[in-house]
């Protein structure tokens, strides 16, 4: 199995109800520092994110903060699984990693500049 973040493969984020994602970007291979952000998201039924990459980083860390539930799925893998719940027990996917692990990233999210809503997560429209 190829690495998240190759080509013809995505990491999607599935949640019920309000809350946010909030994504850390850490592990810089060109020397920038860490970035962290969330978007929100008021619906009441099923959102759906898409975690994308920056070439810069090499780990995203990630978790949903919201009283629904939140799953990942990776490409067309009918496998489900939880995403985390906050950022010392976080899903993480490193760059060339086919899988999502689990982290405490609190240590770099301490020195992570704001974000929100800049970082490299969207929300997928209902109609896609």
């Amino acid at each position: 199995m190829s690495g998240i973040f190759t080509n013809g493969q995505t990491l999607v984020v599935t949640t019920t109800g309000p809350g946010k994602l909030n994504l850390l970007s850490y592990q810089s291979n060109g020397g920038i520092g860490n970035v962290v952000g969330s978007i929100s998201t008021s619906k009441t039924g099923e959102t759906r994110f898409l975690i994308s990459h920056s070439y810069t980083y090499e780990r995203f860390a990630f978790y949903w903060d919201g009283a629904g539930e939140a799953v990942y799925g990776i490409g067309a893998s009918l496998l489900r699984q939880p995403v985390g719940k906050s950022w010392s027990n976080a899903s993480l996917a490193s760059w060339g990693s086919p899988t999502i692990t689990t982290a405490d990233v609190s240590v770099q999210v301490k020195t992570a500049v704001n974000r929100d809503n800049q970082i490299t997560a969207f929300i997928i429209p209902d109609l896609i």
